[in-house]
């Protein structure tokens, strides 16, 4: 790994001339806002207005700075950045030896102005300060300081890069710097530095590789996750000292981080040092928010009361919940000639795929809804993925009216790096003969009409994967309060409307449902399918984006073609929950709790102010506006089930459904934190890393 790799790909990475796109990476956008807030908050806290000092100070420190920061360093990292596949995209830039030339100018040009200016309208104790934070940006990693190589000084020299601007912001707007605030800014400090030994952790193998030294090759990266907890401890208690209600709006803000040093210190390894600096870069913006909020308020820019944020807050988030249903539901609705007189001889073959694993006790019904349609010549295959329940047995039990159109194979064991369901269906599709496969959940169940209107659906939207969320099936009093929590999240919160609405455009918000995908045979093998993505815990998102790269990808509105019975307990729901929240949001720390928090806005707290409103003998329009986000939110449960054909005692279950949800949720992320990777139908679904063998199959049941 100390070399560059070799061939095409590295010739695409290094030699690519650095124009506007690559100065922009070099500077890291996402990061911005680690220096540009710090410098605004602090110059505003003394102007308490806008001025040129201001404006230019943040405009600065958002870009320009970040350029000298990190461009420098991917220039001088370049040995090691080559060969690490985050580079090249928004988390940093690729800068070749070749373009150091470019890049000076760039920086040059970029910082020199703004400094000059901002040293004139600051005085003297500005000009130091900013000189002070140029020179900490250029030393950190050009030679022959380069502190990013001295352990501890490493991390030192980074939090400065974020505790500067905010000095500079006093400086700068007129403040002495006796009258700095310098416990807040020793907390900052502290924060920098857990923030740069989570950073560092990420990168061991690459920086070892390379002969970079740091903090966590050095320490290794148990001993890292040591120093961040020590360095958020520290924060958090810096900022608790500022007093009611501040203190305690900051430290709710940093709180989070805390939990980042668990994914170093319990199991540690590359692929968990690297969620945990993906949940950093989401918990910026997440207490970025919360604190201007908080200095917001402070400052008497806002008015707002606590009551008053809580209400105009869950009112906005059940209203967006309310409008994603509607959206979703608009967006795919089928056309009418869909389910007209289509000429059902007219269309394309069709064979119905159908992994499974210890499924005999749900198979049959699946089973039997397929013979019942009324497609001519359709084709079924079931894949038996190592059953050990007879699952063999009663798919050819059942699938016997169709004689020669249905077989029964077994799927060999999925090789290291590929998840079961993939592994399964890829087998069915390579086996099957008709231009169209629909992938089909062992517990999903058609109505007769099902496989013609989809198939009739690809031909006319000329799509190359067709998808659909069928209808959550609740039985009882237990299905119905606890399943219930999965279709208000995915519609009340994925936007499922957008790539509906772009018939999958672009690729990266693809949409499909897993237990009803509907793809086109000669798109999935020349794209890859499945193993574009083997080992994805979310395979039907990593299917649609896959496809989307080369194909068009359509959603319709499937809550009338079929029903999915997905759990059938409690336990069955905590696991699901276990097994498919942090896959879907993207292994982040800051998307799952920013789900939680959403959800509490959206779901718990308009039961809650009205409670509240009467507890306290509120006044008449106190306790009107308390009523307004449960009224929202009201309207938003009667549309899910409407729309989705879901029981309407799913509604009068809200309550237990948003605790059990909220409750299963916090479970689920406990777990990942601590390195327990779920399980599902006795295989672990956190597996090693992908690889793409071609699958054989074997038939069992002709």
């Amino acid at each position: 790994m100390s070399a560059p790799p070799a061939g095409a790909e590295t010739a695409a990475r290094s030699g690519t001339r650095l124009g506007f796109r690559g100065l922009l990476l070099a500077s890291r956008p996402v990061s911005w806002i680690n220096t540009g807030l710090p410098f605004l908050a602090a110059a505003w806290e003394v102007e308490r207005g806008f001025t040129p000092a201001l404006v230019l100070g943040t405009i600065y420190f958002l870009g320009p700075y970040n350029l000298l920061l990190y461009g420098v360093n991917d220039l001088f990292d370049y040995a090691s950045d080559v060969n690490n596949p985050r580079k090249g995209s928004v988390e940093g830039g690729l800068v070749a030896p070749t373009q150091a030339g470019r890049l000076w100018a760039a920086i040059l040009l970029t910082n020199i102005p703004f400094l000059v200016v901002l040293g004139l309208l600051g005085g003297a104790a500005a000009s130091v300060a900013l000189a002070l934070a140029a020179v900490a940006a250029l030393v950190y990693s050009a030679p022959p300081l380069r502190t990013k190589e001295r352990p501890l000084l490493d991390s030192l020299t980074s939090a400065l890069h974020f505790v500067l601007p905010a000095a500079c912001g006093f400086l700068v707007a007129g403040a002495a710097p006796a009258d700095l605030p310098w416990l807040l800014l020793g907390g900052f400090l502290a924060w920098g530095m857990a923030s740069h030994a989570i950073g560092a952790a990420q990168d061991v193998a690459y920086d070892r590789a390379a002969g970079i030294g740091s903090i966590a090759t050095v320490l290794g990266v148990r001993a890292t996750g040591l120093v961040a907890l020590a360095g958020y401890t520290l924060a958090v208690g810096v900022t608790m000292t500022l007093g009611w209600p501040w203190g305690a709006v900051a430290a709710a803000a940093l709180a989070p981080y805390l939990l980042l040093p668990v994914l170093l210190l319990v199991r540690p390894s590359e692929v968990r040092s690297r969620r945990a600096w993906r949940s950093f870069m989401g918990l910026n913006f997440i207490a970025g928010f919360v604190l201007t909020q908080g200095l917001l308020r402070y400052w008497g820019i806002t008015t707002f009361d606590a009551w008053e944020l809580l209400v105009i807050s869950s009112a906005a988030v059940a209203g967006f919940v309310l409008v994603s249903v509607l959206a979703t539901w608009l967006t795919t609705r089928r056309r009418r000639a869909t389910d007209g007189d289509t000429d059902a001889a007219a269309l394309p073959g069709l064979t119905v795929v159908i992994p499974c694993r210890d499924e005999a006790a749900r198979l049959g019904a699946t089973l039997d809804a397929l013979v019942a349609q009324d497609l001519p010549g359709l084709r079924v295959i079931v894949v038996d993925d190592a059953s050990t329940d007879g699952t063999a047995g009663v798919a050819a039990d059942h699938l016997a009216p169709l004689g020669g159109r249905a077989r029964v194979i077994a799927a060999p064991p999925p090789p290291t790096g590929w998840d079961g369901k993939s592994w399964a269906a890829r087998a069915g599709l390579e086996v099957a003969d008709t231009p169209l496969a629909l992938i089909l959940d062992a517990d999903t169940v058609l109505v007769p009409r099902a496989c013609r209107v989809l198939v009739a659906a690809a031909v006319r939207e000329r799509a190359d994967l067709v998808s659909g969320v069928t209808r959550y099936d609740m039985h009882g009093p237990v299905e119905q309060s606890t399943v219930a929590g999965f279709p208000l999240l995915m519609f009340g919160f994925v936007p499922v409307w957008l790539p509906a609405a772009t018939r999958g455009r672009p690729a990266a918000l693809a949409f499909a449902y897993g237990p009803l995908e509907l793809v086109r045979r000669e798109t999935y093998l020349a794209t890859g399918g499945h193993a574009a993505a083997p080992a994805s815990a979310c395979e039907d998102i990593a299917l649609a984006r896959t496809i989307a790269r080369g194909g068009r990808v359509v959603t319709v509105h499937a809550a009338d073609l079929g029903a999915t019975r997905h759990y059938r307990s409690a336990g069955e729901v905590a696991a699901a929950w276990r097994r498919v929240l942090m896959p879907y949001a993207g292994d982040s720390l800051a998307v799952a709790l920013g789900a939680l928090a959403g959800e509490a806005l959206a779901f718990l707290l308009p039961l809650v102010l009205p409670v509240a409103a009467l507890a306290g003998a509120a006044e008449t329009t106190v306790l009107a506006a308390s009523l307004v986000p449960l009224a929202i939110l009201a309207l938003a449960r009667l549309a899910l089930a409407i729309t989705q054909e879901q029981p309407l005692a799913t509604i009068a279950w809200h309550p237990l459904t948003v605790a059990a949800t909220i409750l299963y949720q916090g479970w689920a992320i406990g777990a990942w934190l601590l390195g327990r990777p779920p399980s599902w139908h006795g295989r672990t679904v956190d597996g090693p890393p992908p690889h793409d063998p071609q699958p054989g199959a074997k038939e069992v049941v002709p």
